[in-house]
């Protein structure tokens, strides 16, 4: 892939009914735009951000998002899993992220603040120092993975196995320990 994209601001584009340009997107701002059940694959997004835009369902199979930021977008059920991993970073801010997997992924110090992470699926996922600022995450799933030094201090409606996950130096208020708990069955009075 030779073509480079840089410093483009894309605005109210609809991108569910065509493809992006394969291309290196780097430093370009998408901006009210419809990816939705697009084809993403294969993609470089460097220094992106994504403001107000539809993702939902877009295959996003071996593309690359190296410091990208989400704000204020729509993501439902995005396989993240299926990203390349290559120089991976990522940050979301407002976004709905109900039913996206995160499985395998090294996602340390990645910050979530004030998303919707319904149903969300983090298996083994490295989340070491992630931050879940004000995050709904009911019936999100962390099956064997890191949460240590994860903050999940202002998060809510989680439930999180202690025996099944990393969780050494993991931030809790004592508001919100009932997520811990409910693996083992206990009634909180």
């Amino acid at each position: 892939m030779n073509n480079l994209i840089e410093d483009r601001l894309f605005i109210n584009e609809n991108f569910s009914n065509h493809r992006l340009t394969l291309a290196e997107y780097d430093n370009c701002t998408f901006n009210q735009c419809d990816f939705s059940n697009s084809n993403l694959s294969a993609l470089v997004f460097t220094e992106c951000e994504f403001i107000d835009c539809n993702l939902s369902n877009a295959n996003i199979k071996n593309a690359t998002f190296n410091e990208v930021i989400f704000t204020d977008c729509k993501l439902l059920g995005v396989a993240f899993k299926e990203l390349s991993t290559f120089l991976l970073s990522l940050k979301f801010t407002s976004c709905n992220l109900q039913m996206a997997s995160f499985d395998f992924l090294k996602l340390k110090e990645t910050v979530f603040t004030k998303c919707n992470l319904q149903q969300a699926v983090f298996y083994e996922t490295d989340l070491n120092k992630a931050v879940f600022d004000e995050c709904d995450l009911q019936q999100a799933q962390f099956i064997s993975a890191n949460l240590q030094q994860a903050d999940f201090s202002s998060a809510f409606n989680f439930s999180i196995n202690p025996n099944d996950n990393q969780l050494k130096g993991a931030k809790f208020s004592k508001d919100n320990l009932q997520g811990l708990l409910d693996s083992f069955q206990l009634k909180i009075v």
